[in-house]
């Protein structure tokens, strides 16, 4: 049972972390860069960071 919520804890931590991640993304891009904000640029950093969190966990370097 334990290691059942150790890795419920794991999975929720990883979308904590790549909703982080796509929130900076957002940041930077509303920010510096002066892209106007919308839903679907959120959702296209969110998408951006866990694809980059995928490719960073399972690369093959």
């Amino acid at each position: 049972m334990s290691d059942l919520v150790a890795e419920l804890l794991l999975r929720v931590a990883k979308v904590v972390l790549v909703t982080v991640l796509g929130g900076i993304l957002y940041l930077v891009v509303t920010g510096p860069l002066g892209e106007p904000g919308s839903v679907t640029l959120a959702l296209l950093c969110w998408l951006t960071a866990a694809g980059s969190w995928l490719l960073a966990q399972t690369s093959p370097l």
